[in-house]
């Protein structure tokens, strides 16, 4: 047995005597009150593990000590001890939530075995609620894990019914834990129960102990996005049933990525294309308009040969105007260096904006000012970028429009909306803005779109385009909030 402290309580001193020896012996740790209010005293500075207590005491009696050592510590033992005949006052300290009592003359081996149980019966008691505040602690431990981290998780019972909803998962869906739990994980799906096939998922969970794969799911707002699900069983023999646990990862940013990927592999391959055939055309082109050009000094201008030679010279212009640029976009794609540094997304948004409205006439401005934070970045480029953006906005709506800039932040993503009130885009022509060929415009080529898409991917960003022909045109530009350094390869 572990040493104890142990408070006797006893007038008589040859009582308390005889039990401290007893006791000191088998190595205990014993106090000595000689009446109640020294052991009222006594159990406030020591907090004795078992106290034993007289019943007939001067000062206080064992019975107001009794009350006073239950009232401030009820888990404490107390062994009340009374003179034989004295039976009542035992009834009474018992129901006053003595553990037990000994009649005198004490039985020493009756004395022992009784202290000894009680000292284990109160540390197994205590033991046991550490136990269960450390279980306690280790579910709330969990509970804030499962809070914290940055992937949705969702816990159902075997049918399917939401038992829990992560915070990550409320970010994600936006909808609150109190209006999903109850429901069935497929309400959180894009096509919801049909075709069963989340009941599928479920089955398959249960029958293999797990599930993974892609899927679309739907947000509070009916917006869908990709998610990769992985579930696992959870057998637990206390549960009346095993449940299921859900993991979703959004996959919208590496579908974006891969998109661009491919969007710029396939720019990558278009660009060689075109710089082939630019510097394949530039000679004879040089050829043909310096003898057109020759030719038009000498040919009476206002002969049919000279109309003729006008229209032939403002192809060659309009053709050595395409060699240029599109020799001049194949440079920057291979040549061009980005210097990256903290910067103000904010102030190079407004200095991009304000030359072009000086020209733009009849464009009603709206701008959104916010507080951002700084992004790592090239100041040069982001200012070419959105000079571009701008200037084909503002050429959409050559009869004048609105022009709105607005900032959204996210977790991960600064986000700069430009929407116009233009002529739009055709829908089967939205993929095709950012080739080096696109354009909407009477002459040149749209390169200024397609060096928007090699600056903004060389900032570890994304832009997105959402075009009504006849409506307008809107382009989100997503920047990274974490600083992240380029490559050089």
């Amino acid at each position: 047995m572990n040493c104890a402290k142990i408070l006797i309580a006893d007038d008589s001193a040859d009582a308390r005597e005889l039990l401290h020896d007893l006791f000191s012996v088998k190595g205990h740790e014993v106090i000595d009150a000689i009446d109640g209010k020294d052991a009222m005293n006594l159990f406030d500075s020591t907090q004795p593990d078992i106290v034993m207590l007289d019943i007939m005491m001067p000062q206080y009696s064992g019975i107001e000590v009794l009350k006073y050592i239950k009232e401030r510590s009820p888990g404490t033992p107390v062994v009340v001890m009374t003179a034989h005949g004295s039976e009542e006052k035992a009834v009474e300290a018992m129901k006053l939530g003595a553990d037990d009592y000994l009649s005198k003359p004490l039985s020493y081996k009756d004395v022992v075995a009784l202290v000894e149980d009680l000292l284990e019966k109160s540390r197994v008691k205590f033991e046991n609620i550490r136990l269960k505040e450390k279980i306690h602690e280790t579910e709330r431990y969990l509970a804030h894990l499962v809070d914290t981290v940055n992937e949705a998780i969702i816990s159902c019972d075997s049918k399917g019914d939401v038992l829990s909803f992560n915070r990550a998962a409320e970010k994600l869906w936006h909808f609150d834990e109190k209006e999903i739990i109850g429901k069935h994980l497929s309400f959180l799906f894009k096509e919801g129960k049909k075709d069963g096939y989340v009941d599928k998922v479920i089955n398959f969970t249960k029958n293999d102990g797990k599930y993974s794969g892609e899927f679309m799911f739907c947000r509070k707002d009916l917006a869908d996005f990709p998610g990769y699900l992985s579930t696992s069983l959870m057998e637990d023999d206390s549960l009346k049933d095993d449940g299921i646990v859900a993991v979703v990862r959004d996959l919208t940013n590496e579908k974006r990525l891969s998109e661009q990927l491919i969007a710029s592999a396939r720019l990558a391959s278009l660009g060689k294309v075109v710089e082939g055939i630019a510097h394949e055309v530039r000679n004879p082109l040089l050829s043909m308009g310096g003898f057109a050009r020759r030719m038009n000094k000498t040919i009476d201008k206002d002969s049919d040969y000279g109309q003729y030679l006008k229209v032939i010279l403002n192809d060659i212009n309009r053709l050595e105007k395409m060699v240029h640029d599109i020799e001049g976009y194949a440079h920057f794609a291979k040549e061009h260096r980005a210097n990256f540094h903290c910067v103000n997304l904010a102030e190079i948004v407004d200095c991009s904006l304000t030359p072009l409205l000086e020209g733009g006439q009849g464009i009603e401005m709206e701008i959104t000012q916010r507080e951002l934070p700084m992004i790592f970045g090239d100041e040069k480029y982001l200012g070419e970028l959105f000079h571009n953006i701008f200037e084909n906005s503002i050429e959409a709506m050559p009869e004048g429009g609105k022009l709105k800039v607005d900032f959204t932040l996210d977790d991960d993503y600064i986000n700069v909306i430009i929407s116009d009130t233009g002529c739009g885009i055709p829908e089967e022509k939205v993929e095709d803005i950012y080739d080096p060929f696109y354009t909407s415009k009477m002459s040149g080529v749209g390169i200024g779109l397609a060096k928007a898409y090699i600056i903004v991917e060389e900032h570890f960003g994304f832009i997105n385009v959402d075009s009504r022909e006849g409506k307008g045109t809107e382009f989100t530009v997503s920047f990274p909030r974490e600083r992240r350094q380029p490559v050089r390869v």
